[in-house]
Protein backbone atom coordinates (compact mmCIF):
# COMPACT_ATOMS: atom_id res chain seq x y z
CA UNK A 1 0.00 0.00 0.00
CA UNK A 2 1.53 3.44 -1.17
CA UNK A 3 1.40 5.91 1.85
CA UNK A 4 -0.24 9.11 0.81
CA UNK A 5 2.26 12.37 1.09
CA UNK A 6 1.93 14.16 4.39
CA UNK A 7 2.89 17.94 5.06
CA UNK A 8 3.39 19.85 7.77
CA UNK A 9 3.94 23.46 8.00
CA UNK A 10 6.57 25.24 10.63
CA UNK A 11 8.26 28.48 10.94
CA UNK A 12 11.38 29.03 8.85
CA UNK A 13 14.53 29.83 10.72
CA UNK A 14 17.00 29.30 7.93
CA UNK A 15 16.26 29.55 4.29
CA UNK A 16 16.90 26.25 1.92
CA UNK A 17 15.68 23.09 0.98
CA UNK A 18 17.27 19.57 2.32
CA UNK A 19 16.23 15.79 1.91
CA UNK A 20 17.09 13.26 4.30
CA UNK A 21 16.60 10.72 7.02
CA UNK A 22 14.78 12.34 10.23
CA UNK A 23 16.78 11.91 13.49
CA UNK A 24 15.99 12.76 17.05
CA UNK A 25 18.97 13.60 18.81
CA UNK A 26 19.01 13.03 22.29
CA UNK A 27 19.23 15.72 24.74
CA UNK A 28 21.88 15.86 27.29
CA UNK A 29 19.41 16.53 29.70
CA UNK A 30 17.55 12.91 29.30
CA UNK A 31 21.20 12.25 30.89
CA UNK A 32 20.67 10.50 34.88
CA UNK A 33 22.90 12.09 36.76
CA UNK A 34 23.83 10.64 40.31
CA UNK A 35 24.45 12.21 43.62
CA UNK A 36 26.52 10.98 46.75
CA UNK A 37 28.15 12.13 49.72
CA UNK A 38 32.29 12.58 49.41
CA UNK A 39 34.36 12.41 52.20
CA UNK A 40 36.50 15.23 53.37
CA UNK A 41 39.36 13.32 51.67
CA UNK A 42 38.24 13.38 48.43
CA UNK A 43 36.90 16.94 48.13
CA UNK A 44 40.55 18.32 46.44
CA UNK A 45 39.89 15.47 44.15
CA UNK A 46 36.83 15.69 43.05
CA UNK A 47 37.38 19.67 42.40
CA UNK A 48 40.10 18.99 40.44
CA UNK A 49 38.52 16.51 38.44
CA UNK A 50 36.12 19.64 37.84
CA UNK A 51 39.14 21.70 36.75
CA UNK A 52 40.37 19.41 34.58
CA UNK A 53 36.38 19.18 32.83
CA UNK A 54 36.88 23.42 32.20
CA UNK A 55 40.22 22.28 30.72
CA UNK A 56 39.32 20.19 27.85
CA UNK A 57 36.16 21.97 27.52
CA UNK A 58 38.26 25.20 26.46
CA UNK A 59 40.19 23.11 24.36
CA UNK A 60 37.64 21.94 22.60
CA UNK A 61 35.58 25.15 22.21
CA UNK A 62 39.33 26.60 20.85
CA UNK A 63 39.84 24.43 18.42
CA UNK A 64 35.88 24.23 17.14
CA UNK A 65 36.80 28.41 16.85
CA UNK A 66 39.32 27.31 14.28
CA UNK A 67 37.35 25.18 12.50
CA UNK A 68 34.57 27.60 11.70
CA UNK A 69 36.68 30.28 11.17
CA UNK A 70 38.13 28.70 8.58
CA UNK A 71 34.89 27.09 6.79
CA UNK A 72 34.12 31.17 7.18
CA UNK A 73 31.41 31.28 10.05
CA UNK A 74 32.19 34.45 11.81
CA UNK A 75 28.82 34.72 13.63
CA UNK A 76 29.58 31.02 14.77
CA UNK A 77 33.04 31.94 15.79
CA UNK A 78 31.74 34.84 17.87
CA UNK A 79 29.17 33.28 19.38
CA UNK A 80 32.11 30.32 20.37
CA UNK A 81 33.94 33.21 21.73
CA UNK A 82 31.46 34.18 24.45
CA UNK A 83 31.14 30.81 25.33
CA UNK A 84 34.67 30.30 25.83
CA UNK A 85 35.05 33.69 28.12
CA UNK A 86 32.12 31.95 30.27
CA UNK A 87 34.37 29.59 31.20
CA UNK A 88 36.14 32.24 33.59
CA UNK A 89 33.11 33.58 35.19
CA UNK A 90 33.11 33.00 38.53
CA UNK A 91 29.58 31.34 39.22
CA UNK A 92 31.19 28.42 37.01
CA UNK A 93 34.36 28.58 39.36
CA UNK A 94 34.16 29.70 42.75
CA UNK A 95 30.67 28.93 42.84
CA UNK A 96 30.76 24.90 41.77
CA UNK A 97 34.13 24.83 43.73
CA UNK A 98 32.45 26.37 46.57
CA UNK A 99 29.68 24.45 47.07
CA UNK A 100 31.72 21.25 46.14
CA UNK A 101 33.31 22.22 49.46
CA UNK A 102 29.91 23.26 51.40
CA UNK A 103 28.27 20.14 50.53
CA UNK A 104 30.47 17.60 50.38
CA UNK A 105 28.78 16.32 47.53
CA UNK A 106 30.07 14.71 44.00
CA UNK A 107 30.79 16.85 41.66
CA UNK A 108 28.34 16.37 38.60
CA UNK A 109 25.56 16.64 41.08
CA UNK A 110 26.73 19.81 42.55
CA UNK A 111 27.36 21.37 38.92
CA UNK A 112 23.65 20.35 37.88
CA UNK A 113 22.41 21.98 40.38
CA UNK A 114 24.19 25.56 40.10
CA UNK A 115 23.43 25.07 36.28
CA UNK A 116 19.57 24.68 37.01
CA UNK A 117 19.54 27.64 39.45
CA UNK A 118 21.35 29.46 37.38
CA UNK A 119 19.55 28.91 34.13
CA UNK A 120 16.12 29.21 36.31
CA UNK A 121 17.00 32.53 37.12
CA UNK A 122 17.66 33.64 33.00
CA UNK A 123 14.22 31.62 32.38
CA UNK A 124 11.94 34.27 34.51
CA UNK A 125 12.98 37.25 33.02
CA UNK A 126 11.12 39.08 30.35
CA UNK A 127 14.12 40.42 27.80
CA UNK A 128 15.02 38.21 25.12
CA UNK A 129 18.59 38.96 25.40
CA UNK A 130 18.53 36.91 28.87
CA UNK A 131 16.77 33.93 27.95
CA UNK A 132 19.51 33.55 24.94
CA UNK A 133 22.12 33.80 27.99
CA UNK A 134 20.46 30.77 29.57
CA UNK A 135 20.81 28.63 26.67
CA UNK A 136 24.57 29.46 26.29
CA UNK A 137 24.80 28.14 29.98
CA UNK A 138 23.02 25.19 29.23
CA UNK A 139 25.09 24.74 26.26
CA UNK A 140 28.29 25.40 28.03
CA UNK A 141 27.39 23.53 30.74
CA UNK A 142 25.92 20.03 28.39
CA UNK A 143 30.15 20.24 27.41
CA UNK A 144 31.70 20.38 30.33
CA UNK A 145 29.05 17.64 31.68
CA UNK A 146 30.07 15.64 28.91
CA UNK A 147 33.68 15.22 30.18
CA UNK A 148 32.73 15.02 34.19
CA UNK A 149 29.99 12.19 33.25
CA UNK A 150 32.06 10.67 30.22
CA UNK A 151 28.86 10.73 28.30
CA UNK A 152 29.29 11.46 24.52
CA UNK A 153 26.85 13.60 22.51
CA UNK A 154 29.13 14.34 19.45
CA UNK A 155 28.12 15.31 16.01
CA UNK A 156 30.02 12.34 15.22
CA UNK A 157 26.71 9.42 16.48
CA UNK A 158 24.31 11.16 13.63
CA UNK A 159 24.10 9.21 11.03
CA UNK A 160 25.48 10.75 7.39
CA UNK A 161 22.66 12.89 5.73
CA UNK A 162 20.43 13.43 8.46
CA UNK A 163 17.69 16.34 9.22
CA UNK A 164 18.12 16.22 13.20
CA UNK A 165 15.42 17.35 15.27
CA UNK A 166 15.60 18.39 18.87
CA UNK A 167 13.52 19.88 21.42
CA UNK A 168 15.57 22.69 21.50
CA UNK A 169 18.71 23.34 19.70
CA UNK A 170 21.83 25.10 21.40
CA UNK A 171 24.60 26.47 19.51
CA UNK A 172 27.44 23.95 20.26
CA UNK A 173 24.75 21.32 18.32
CA UNK A 174 24.53 23.85 15.14
CA UNK A 175 27.92 25.06 15.49
CA UNK A 176 29.88 22.01 15.65
CA UNK A 177 27.94 19.26 12.48
CA UNK A 178 29.66 19.52 9.50
CA UNK A 179 27.08 20.62 6.47
CA UNK A 180 28.37 17.61 4.52
CA UNK A 181 27.31 15.40 7.21
CA UNK A 182 23.56 16.76 8.57
CA UNK A 183 21.30 18.34 6.32
CA UNK A 184 18.87 20.40 8.21
CA UNK A 185 17.44 21.21 11.85
CA UNK A 186 13.63 21.40 13.13
CA UNK A 187 12.87 21.67 16.49
CA UNK A 188 9.46 22.25 18.40
CA UNK A 189 10.91 25.84 19.68
CA UNK A 190 13.12 28.24 19.07
CA UNK A 191 13.72 31.44 17.35
CA UNK A 192 15.08 33.26 14.19
CA UNK A 193 17.20 35.49 16.41
CA UNK A 194 18.55 32.36 18.84
CA UNK A 195 22.07 31.89 18.44
CA UNK A 196 21.32 28.21 16.95
CA UNK A 197 19.61 29.86 14.39
CA UNK A 198 22.71 32.41 13.31
CA UNK A 199 24.73 29.88 13.07
CA UNK A 200 22.46 27.68 10.77
CA UNK A 201 22.49 30.49 8.69
CA UNK A 202 26.09 31.31 8.88
CA UNK A 203 26.56 27.93 7.74
CA UNK A 204 23.89 27.70 5.26
CA UNK A 205 21.62 24.63 6.53
CA UNK A 206 18.39 24.80 6.62
CA UNK A 207 16.31 25.21 9.91
CA UNK A 208 12.53 24.65 11.21
CA UNK A 209 10.84 25.50 14.03
CA UNK A 210 7.80 25.08 15.80
CA UNK A 211 7.73 21.27 14.65
CA UNK A 212 5.56 19.08 17.37
CA UNK A 213 8.25 16.03 19.04
CA UNK A 214 5.15 13.82 19.25
CA UNK A 215 5.21 14.38 15.29
CA UNK A 216 8.96 13.42 14.82
CA UNK A 217 8.61 10.15 16.93
CA UNK A 218 5.67 9.25 14.86
CA UNK A 219 7.86 9.73 11.32
CA UNK A 220 11.12 9.13 13.50
CA UNK A 221 14.13 7.27 10.74
CA UNK A 222 11.46 8.25 7.57
CA UNK A 223 13.10 10.01 4.64
CA UNK A 224 11.62 14.02 4.64
CA UNK A 225 12.02 17.41 2.80
CA UNK A 226 12.53 20.10 4.45
CA UNK A 227 11.31 23.28 2.27
CA UNK A 228 12.99 25.95 4.41
CA UNK A 229 11.69 28.45 1.51
CA UNK A 230 8.27 28.33 2.23
CA UNK A 231 8.31 26.32 5.50
CA UNK A 232 7.41 22.95 4.77
CA UNK A 233 7.78 19.81 6.11
CA UNK A 234 7.12 16.41 3.62
CA UNK A 235 6.97 13.08 4.82
CA UNK A 236 6.49 10.19 1.62
CA UNK A 237 7.08 12.59 -0.77
CA UNK A 238 5.77 11.42 -4.53
CA UNK A 239 7.70 11.11 -7.36
CA UNK A 240 7.01 14.27 -8.30
CA UNK A 241 7.78 15.94 -5.66
CA UNK A 242 10.91 14.49 -5.03
CA UNK A 243 11.81 15.23 -7.99
CA UNK A 244 11.18 19.13 -7.74
CA UNK A 245 13.10 19.30 -4.86
CA UNK A 246 16.02 17.07 -5.40
CA UNK A 247 16.54 19.72 -8.55
CA UNK A 248 16.34 22.71 -5.64
CA UNK A 249 18.33 20.87 -3.19
CA UNK A 250 21.34 21.26 -5.59
CA UNK A 251 20.83 24.83 -6.48
CA UNK A 252 22.56 26.32 -3.26
CA UNK A 253 24.35 29.67 -3.64
CA UNK A 254 27.92 28.08 -3.08
CA UNK A 255 27.12 26.08 -6.45
CA UNK A 256 26.76 29.31 -8.43
CA UNK A 257 30.31 30.49 -10.17
CA UNK A 258 30.43 34.14 -8.27
CA UNK A 259 32.20 35.62 -11.05
CA UNK A 260 29.54 35.71 -13.27
CA UNK A 261 26.85 37.62 -11.15
CA UNK A 262 26.58 41.23 -12.38
CA UNK A 263 25.45 43.65 -10.31
CA UNK A 264 22.32 44.53 -11.79
CA UNK A 265 21.20 41.65 -13.18
CA UNK A 266 18.09 41.64 -16.62
CA UNK A 267 15.64 39.80 -17.37
CA UNK A 268 15.94 37.88 -20.88
CA UNK A 269 13.60 40.74 -22.26
CA UNK A 270 16.77 43.45 -20.97
CA UNK A 271 14.87 44.89 -18.01
CA UNK A 272 17.56 45.76 -15.09
CA UNK A 273 16.43 44.44 -11.49
CA UNK A 274 18.28 45.71 -8.63
CA UNK A 275 19.00 43.69 -5.78
CA UNK A 276 20.25 44.41 -2.44
CA UNK A 277 20.91 42.56 0.65
CA UNK A 278 19.00 42.60 4.28
CA UNK A 279 21.15 42.45 7.18
CA UNK A 280 21.01 41.17 10.68
CA UNK A 281 24.28 40.66 11.44
CA UNK A 282 27.97 42.83 11.08
CA UNK A 283 28.46 39.47 9.74
CA UNK A 284 27.11 39.39 6.57
CA UNK A 285 28.64 42.28 5.34
CA UNK A 286 31.52 39.88 4.35
CA UNK A 287 29.44 38.50 1.23
CA UNK A 288 27.62 42.03 0.28
CA UNK A 289 30.90 42.41 -2.09
CA UNK A 290 31.08 38.73 -3.16
CA UNK A 291 27.67 38.45 -4.33
CA UNK A 292 27.88 41.83 -5.76
CA UNK A 293 24.60 43.40 -4.45
CA UNK A 294 24.00 47.27 -5.50
CA UNK A 295 23.61 48.27 -1.63
CA UNK A 296 21.95 46.89 1.56
CA UNK A 297 18.21 47.37 1.70
CA UNK A 298 17.46 46.50 5.28
CA UNK A 299 18.90 46.56 8.17
CA UNK A 300 16.67 44.98 10.96
CA UNK A 301 18.80 47.48 13.63
CA UNK A 302 17.44 45.56 16.54
CA UNK A 303 18.83 42.52 15.48
CA UNK A 304 22.51 44.43 16.05
CA UNK A 305 21.87 44.20 20.05
CA UNK A 306 20.82 40.73 20.70
CA UNK A 307 23.61 40.34 23.18
CA UNK A 308 23.06 43.23 25.28
CA UNK A 309 20.31 44.90 26.60
CA UNK A 310 18.85 47.70 24.38
CA UNK A 311 18.41 50.35 27.20
CA UNK A 312 22.07 49.50 28.17
CA UNK A 313 23.23 50.86 24.88
CA UNK A 314 23.40 54.75 24.51
CA UNK A 315 23.72 56.83 21.76
CA UNK A 316 27.48 57.31 21.16
CA UNK A 317 27.42 53.36 21.80
CA UNK A 318 25.25 52.84 18.87
CA UNK A 319 26.75 56.10 16.41
CA UNK A 320 30.32 53.82 16.78
CA UNK A 321 28.27 50.91 15.39
CA UNK A 322 26.09 52.76 12.82
CA UNK A 323 29.54 54.32 11.76
CA UNK A 324 30.94 51.19 11.80
CA UNK A 325 28.68 49.98 9.27
CA UNK A 326 28.63 52.29 7.19
CA UNK A 327 32.55 52.63 6.82
CA UNK A 328 32.76 48.79 5.99
CA UNK A 329 29.78 49.24 3.27
CA UNK A 330 31.94 51.79 1.38
CA UNK A 331 29.93 53.57 -1.63
CA UNK A 332 26.57 51.32 -1.17
CA UNK A 333 23.29 52.67 -0.12
CA UNK A 334 22.39 51.24 3.71
CA UNK A 335 18.64 51.68 4.41
CA UNK A 336 18.46 51.73 8.74
CA UNK A 337 15.07 50.29 10.27
CA UNK A 338 14.35 52.13 13.39
CA UNK A 339 13.74 49.56 16.14
CA UNK A 340 11.00 47.18 15.27
CA UNK A 341 10.33 46.66 19.34
CA UNK A 342 7.50 45.19 20.57
CA UNK A 343 4.99 42.10 19.81
CA UNK A 344 7.69 38.97 19.26
CA UNK A 345 10.61 41.02 20.12
CA UNK A 346 11.27 41.09 23.94
CA UNK A 347 14.33 43.47 23.71
CA UNK A 348 13.14 45.70 25.74
CA UNK A 349 11.67 45.72 29.06
CA UNK A 350 8.29 47.09 28.50
CA UNK A 351 6.42 47.65 31.52
CA UNK A 352 2.86 47.63 29.22
CA UNK A 353 1.34 44.25 29.59
CA UNK A 354 -1.09 43.88 26.38
CA UNK A 355 -3.56 40.70 25.81
CA UNK A 356 -2.61 40.87 22.22
CA UNK A 357 1.16 42.63 21.45
CA UNK A 358 0.75 41.81 17.78
CA UNK A 359 -2.11 44.37 17.63
CA UNK A 360 -0.38 46.69 20.67
CA UNK A 361 2.41 48.79 21.37
CA UNK A 362 4.78 47.73 19.35
CA UNK A 363 7.07 49.40 16.40
CA UNK A 364 6.64 52.98 15.77
CA UNK A 365 4.07 53.05 17.81
CA UNK A 366 6.62 51.75 20.37
CA UNK A 367 9.21 54.31 19.95
CA UNK A 368 6.83 57.14 19.80
CA UNK A 369 6.11 56.38 22.80
CA UNK A 370 9.61 55.49 24.63
CA UNK A 371 10.92 58.69 23.06
CA UNK A 372 14.48 58.30 24.67
CA UNK A 373 15.12 55.32 23.17
CA UNK A 374 13.96 56.68 19.71
CA UNK A 375 15.94 60.01 20.58
CA UNK A 376 19.04 58.44 20.90
CA UNK A 377 18.91 56.04 17.67
CA UNK A 378 17.65 58.70 15.55
CA UNK A 379 20.37 61.36 17.01
CA UNK A 380 23.44 58.29 16.69
CA UNK A 381 21.81 57.53 12.90
CA UNK A 382 22.22 61.60 12.20
CA UNK A 383 25.31 61.86 13.50
CA UNK A 384 27.09 58.69 11.56
CA UNK A 385 25.14 60.00 8.52
CA UNK A 386 27.89 61.93 6.73
CA UNK A 387 30.07 58.76 7.14
CA UNK A 388 28.00 57.23 3.79
CA UNK A 389 24.68 56.93 2.16
CA UNK A 390 22.73 56.39 4.87
CA UNK A 391 18.64 56.01 4.38
CA UNK A 392 15.87 55.95 7.82
CA UNK A 393 12.94 53.56 7.15
CA UNK A 394 10.23 53.77 9.66
CA UNK A 395 8.82 50.68 10.99
CA UNK A 396 4.50 49.63 10.78
CA UNK A 397 3.51 52.95 9.73
CA UNK A 398 -0.83 53.01 9.61
CA UNK A 399 -1.82 56.42 8.75
CA UNK A 400 -0.57 59.99 7.73
CA UNK A 401 -0.34 61.29 11.19
CA UNK A 402 1.75 59.17 12.41
CA UNK A 403 3.91 59.23 9.53
CA UNK A 404 4.32 63.29 10.34
CA UNK A 405 4.99 63.03 13.67
CA UNK A 406 8.07 61.03 13.45
CA UNK A 407 9.26 62.99 10.57
CA UNK A 408 8.87 65.95 12.68
CA UNK A 409 10.57 64.32 15.02
CA UNK A 410 13.44 63.49 13.49
CA UNK A 411 13.62 66.70 12.04
CA UNK A 412 13.78 68.36 15.51
CA UNK A 413 16.36 65.89 16.40
CA UNK A 414 18.42 67.21 13.18
CA UNK A 415 17.73 70.88 13.87
CA UNK A 416 19.14 70.18 17.49
CA UNK A 417 22.45 68.72 16.45
CA UNK A 418 23.34 71.26 13.89
CA UNK A 419 22.69 73.97 16.40
CA UNK A 420 25.28 72.18 18.34
CA UNK A 421 28.01 72.08 15.29
CA UNK A 422 27.61 68.42 14.66
CA UNK A 423 28.16 67.39 11.31
CA UNK A 424 24.77 65.70 9.78
CA UNK A 425 24.11 64.68 5.94
CA UNK A 426 22.43 67.30 3.78
CA UNK A 427 19.86 64.69 2.52
CA UNK A 428 19.02 62.04 4.55
CA UNK A 429 15.79 60.15 2.49
CA UNK A 430 13.29 58.86 5.10
CA UNK A 431 11.14 55.90 3.60
CA UNK A 432 8.32 53.60 5.49
CA UNK A 433 7.69 49.84 5.58
CA UNK A 434 4.41 48.68 4.27
CA UNK A 435 3.64 45.97 6.51
CA UNK A 436 -0.60 46.48 7.12
CA UNK A 437 -3.37 47.13 5.44
CA UNK A 438 -4.12 50.47 6.09
CA UNK A 439 -1.27 51.82 4.85
CA UNK A 440 -1.76 50.08 1.36
CA UNK A 441 -5.26 51.66 1.70
CA UNK A 442 -4.31 55.04 2.09
CA UNK A 443 -1.29 54.43 -0.23
CA UNK A 444 -2.06 57.36 -2.58
CA UNK A 445 -1.86 59.68 0.52
CA UNK A 446 1.50 58.18 2.92
CA UNK A 447 3.24 58.24 -0.45
CA UNK A 448 3.34 61.86 -0.84
CA UNK A 449 5.11 62.14 2.13
CA UNK A 450 8.21 59.55 1.63
CA UNK A 451 11.38 59.12 -0.17
CA UNK A 452 10.79 55.48 -0.56
CA UNK A 453 8.86 52.65 0.41
CA UNK A 454 9.84 48.85 1.34
CA UNK A 455 7.31 46.09 1.56
CA UNK A 456 7.66 43.90 4.40
CA UNK A 457 5.91 40.91 2.79
CA UNK A 458 5.58 38.90 6.12
CA UNK A 459 3.69 40.89 8.36
CA UNK A 460 1.67 42.34 5.46
CA UNK A 461 0.41 38.99 5.04
CA UNK A 462 0.25 38.02 8.48
CA UNK A 463 -2.23 41.17 9.35
CA UNK A 464 -3.67 40.64 5.59
CA UNK A 465 -4.98 37.37 6.76
CA UNK A 466 -5.53 37.16 10.39
CA UNK A 467 -3.24 34.56 10.89
CA UNK A 468 -0.02 34.50 13.35
CA UNK A 469 2.97 33.51 11.15
CA UNK A 470 4.74 32.00 14.28
CA UNK A 471 1.56 30.45 15.73
CA UNK A 472 1.36 26.18 15.13
CA UNK A 473 -2.00 26.56 15.41
CA UNK A 474 -2.48 28.93 12.66
CA UNK A 475 0.93 29.04 10.60
CA UNK A 476 -0.79 26.51 8.08
CA UNK A 477 -3.12 29.18 6.63
CA UNK A 478 0.00 31.81 6.00
CA UNK A 479 0.99 31.46 2.51
CA UNK A 480 4.04 33.09 1.46
CA UNK A 481 2.40 34.99 -1.23
CA UNK A 482 -1.61 34.68 -0.87
CA UNK A 483 -3.96 36.36 -3.45
CA UNK A 484 -5.00 39.14 -1.35
CA UNK A 485 -1.37 40.07 -0.61
CA UNK A 486 -0.68 40.13 -4.33
CA UNK A 487 -2.96 42.87 -5.25
CA UNK A 488 -1.51 45.00 -2.64
CA UNK A 489 1.78 44.61 -3.59
CA UNK A 490 0.47 45.65 -6.59
CA UNK A 491 -1.68 48.45 -5.77
CA UNK A 492 1.76 50.15 -3.55
CA UNK A 493 3.77 49.57 -6.69
CA UNK A 494 1.84 51.54 -8.89
CA UNK A 495 1.29 53.85 -6.36
CA UNK A 496 4.92 54.27 -5.84
CA UNK A 497 5.42 54.72 -9.67
CA UNK A 498 3.14 57.43 -10.05
CA UNK A 499 4.58 59.81 -7.26
CA UNK A 500 8.72 58.71 -8.97
CA UNK A 501 9.64 57.04 -5.67
CA UNK A 502 10.77 53.85 -5.37
CA UNK A 503 9.76 50.58 -3.93
CA UNK A 504 11.16 46.92 -2.83
CA UNK A 505 10.21 43.90 -1.66
CA UNK A 506 12.46 42.81 1.61
CA UNK A 507 10.22 39.92 3.20
CA UNK A 508 10.99 36.39 2.93
CA UNK A 509 9.10 36.14 -0.16
CA UNK A 510 11.73 38.14 -2.04
CA UNK A 511 14.41 35.13 -1.19
CA UNK A 512 12.02 32.79 -2.26
CA UNK A 513 12.44 31.87 -5.83
CA UNK A 514 9.45 30.14 -6.46
CA UNK A 515 7.64 33.76 -6.08
CA UNK A 516 10.25 35.55 -8.53
CA UNK A 517 7.96 35.72 -11.62
CA UNK A 518 5.02 36.96 -9.85
CA UNK A 519 7.13 39.65 -7.83
CA UNK A 520 8.18 40.58 -11.26
CA UNK A 521 4.84 40.50 -12.73
CA UNK A 522 3.24 42.69 -10.05
CA UNK A 523 5.50 45.39 -11.09
CA UNK A 524 8.31 44.96 -8.50
CA UNK A 525 11.88 45.89 -9.69
CA UNK A 526 14.21 45.80 -6.23
CA UNK A 527 14.58 42.92 -4.41
CA UNK A 528 16.18 43.29 -1.16
CA UNK A 529 17.19 39.79 -0.15
CA UNK A 530 18.90 37.02 2.66
CA UNK A 531 22.53 37.49 1.42
CA UNK A 532 23.31 33.77 0.57
CA UNK A 533 20.53 33.91 -1.76
CA UNK A 534 21.23 36.49 -3.36
CA UNK A 535 23.45 34.38 -5.96
CA UNK A 536 20.10 32.21 -6.33
CA UNK A 537 18.15 35.12 -7.55
CA UNK A 538 19.78 36.61 -9.53
CA UNK A 539 20.44 33.36 -11.38
CA UNK A 540 16.87 33.12 -11.80
CA UNK A 541 15.51 37.20 -13.04
CA UNK A 542 18.30 36.16 -15.36
CA UNK A 543 16.26 32.84 -16.94
CA UNK A 544 12.75 34.96 -16.75
CA UNK A 545 10.80 37.51 -19.05
CA UNK A 546 8.85 39.70 -18.04
CA UNK A 547 4.83 39.21 -17.88
CA UNK A 548 2.14 42.07 -19.32
CA UNK A 549 -0.77 40.78 -18.27
CA UNK A 550 -2.85 42.04 -15.48
CA UNK A 551 -3.82 41.08 -11.86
Amino acid sequence: MTQDEIRYRGAVLSEGVAIGSLYLLKSHEDWVIPEFSITAAKIDQEIERYRSARTRSKKELETLRGVLKDEGSLEAVTIIDSHIQMLEDPFLIDGVEGKIRDLQKNTESVFKNVIDEYVGYFHNLEDHAMQERAIDVKDLSSRIMKHLHRQQASSNTIPLQSIVYSYELIPSQTAEVSPNHVKAFLTEIGGRTSHAALIARSKGLPYLSNISLEWVKEHEGASIILDGNEGLVIVYPTVETLTYYKALEQKRPYFIPKDSLPITPETQDGTPITVYANLESLYDLHLLREYKVSGIGLVRTEFLYLKKELVAFDENEQFLLYRKLLQLAGNMEVTFRLFDLGSDKKLFCSPILEPNPALGCRSLRFLMRYQDLFRSQVRALLRASQFGELKILLPLVTDVQELLEAKAFIAKEREALLEKGVKVADVIPIGCMVEVPAFVIMCDQLVKHCDFLSIGTNDLTQYTLAADRSNPETCYRYGPLHESVQRMIKLVVEEANKNGIPVSVCGEVASNLAFTQTLLELGVRIFSASPRFIPLLKEKIQTLTLYTGSF
